[in-house]
């Protein structure tokens, strides 16, 4: 018995070892045929692999962990596949459109939809509907004057679908993020990354020295200042020596924003906000002090502020109105679900050919390409968004979680109020391209955090209800 069972072993051991020498043969001649005609990309594919199925094993096995990849590929973008006419797909977007086809593959055969209980499934799920009718909407109720040529023609439709596919990873994230990322352990790993690579990143901007291979694009330097300054004032158990780096990375960040890149009004005036709302979520006396400390800066630094200002207007700041104008004439006329992801543009070209200029406005972005009922779903989320991180912060008790639910409601009305001033939380295809995503999804993932609080706290209050009731 024991000898057939030896044999049986051996000779699956002897098919496993040929067939993977038969495939490492196999690739290694493709990739020498392909690299001897000038193919690099095929070469890379083929060469990859290896790494996709290695790659696709784990994440079957290890789910969990696997989604953790959608933080750490955003803020650390070694690489973006080339889509061909210069448009680059990055890896957190392959990444997340991946993760989310497993998980809903996964639902579809156990007949298993369940998705963690909080306040913000419902307005999650009818945005993503809505951006997907909208696209359909758009085509059929498209001008039909419209010149696709001026906008890449027949390519127009592809862009369309690509920037779709990036407002559901946006959505997608959260809810895996939100789902999945359900320890402290995990938590403390986003908040980390934030923390390291987003100061990493601002001492190499300091000193002029690109930051690449990181990612601290977008509100990337918004979340990871506001998160530093809540480590800093709201845990408990945090040592002096801790505080005081924190608070010092606090203050390098607002030197970057406010003094070197003083233009970037997305940048610091949102982040100064969230610095305020902090401080009176945990000192009244405090914000006050800092409220005073601001304004008698201001006044004894008047000159350089009227320079700013007029800086600002001499660059056309005060455009934006007549881009706003442009903009609420093409809603006005597909005010329903509006002109679909990135539809705007080909009115923009052709109607307002010489000054076809996107909104610099995320909320004006909303309601050009999915309309009225898109905006309403949006203000829903971001309403829901606030309320559930208002609860949780008075509902968690002094620790990571109170300090993660602090970061979260202060960051998402900070993104707001970026959206206004002309930052993306949803990407625009034609502006930032849909490499864009990197580091849009930066809100999105703390969004998830926020579901990943609850679950975690209704978790750990079971267990409490269960330990008292057995005493």
């Amino acid at each position: 018995m024991i000898t057939r069972l030896t044999t049986t072993i051996s000779q699956r051991s002897m098919v496993i070892i040929g067939i993977t020498i038969t495939v490492v043969m196999t690739l290694s001649l493709a990739i020498g045929v392909m690299a001897g005609l000038g193919h690099n990309y095929r070469v890379l594919i083929i060469g990859s692999l290896p790494i996709i199925v290695v790659a696709i094993v784990f994440v079957l096995r290890r789910f969990d962990i696997a989604v953790l990849s959608i933080p750490l590929t955003a803020w650390i973008a070694v690489y973006d596949i080339p889509a061909g006419n210069y448009s680059r797909v990055p890896i957190s977007l392959i990444a997340t459109l991946g993760l989310c086809a497993i998980w809903i593959t996964s639902m579809i055969i156990r007949h298993q939809w369940r998705l963690a209980s909080t306040p913000l499934n419902r307005p999650l799920i009818v945005f993503g509907i809505i951006c997907i009718v909208s696209l359909v909407w758009g085509i059929i109720w498209r001008d039909p004057i419209l010149i696709m040529e001026r906008i890449g023609g027949d390519r127009f439709l592809i862009v369309q679908f690509a920037s779709l596919l990036s407002f559901l990873g946006s959505i997608g994230s959260a809810l895996l993020i939100g789902n999945f990322v359900q320890t402290s352990g995990r938590l403390k790993f986003i908040l980390g990354l934030f923390l390291v690579l987003g100061g990493i990143s601002t001492m190499l901007l300091i000193f002029k020295i690109s930051p690449f291979p990181l990612n601290p694009h977008g509100l990337g330097g918004l979340w990871s200042t506001i998160s530093a300054y809540a480590l800093a004032l709201f845990h408990p158990r945090l040592r002096l020596r801790w505080r005081i780096l924190l608070i010092g990375l606090v203050l390098i960040q607002m030197y970057l924003a406010i003094v070197i890149n003083i233009t970037w009004k997305s940048g610091w005036v949102p982040t100064t906000i969230g610095l305020f709302i902090v401080t009176w979520l945990r000192s009244r006396h405090a914000f006050f002090i800092l409220l005073m400390t601001v304004i008698i800066a201001l006044v004894l630094n008047s000159e350089l502020v009227m320079q700013v200002v007029n800086d600002e207007l001499e660059e056309g700041s005060d455009g934006r109105i007549s881009m706003w104008e442009i903009n609420l004439r093409v809603v006005g006329d597909h005010w329903l679900f509006g002109t679909g992801p990135g539809g705007y543009a080909a009115y923009y070209m052709t109607y307002f050919p010489y000054d076809a200029r996107s909104t610099h406005n995320n909320h004006l972005d909303i309601i050009a390409q999915f309309g009225i009922l898109g905006s309403v779903v949006w203000f829903w989320l971001s309403l829901a968004g606030l309320r559930e991180g208002w609860r949780l912060i008075k509902q968690t008790p002094p620790g990571l979680l109170h300090v993660l639910a602090v970061t979260i409601t202060t960051g998402w009305i900070c993104a707001q109020v970026a959206m206004f001033f002309g930052d993306w939380v949803l990407p625009f295809v034609y502006n930032q391209t849909i490499t864009g995503f990197k580091y849009t999804v930066y809100t999105w993932i703390w969004l998830g955090m926020l579901i990943s609080i609850r679950t975690i706290l209704t978790r750990q209050q079971a267990q409490e209800n269960v330990s008292n009731t057995q005493r």
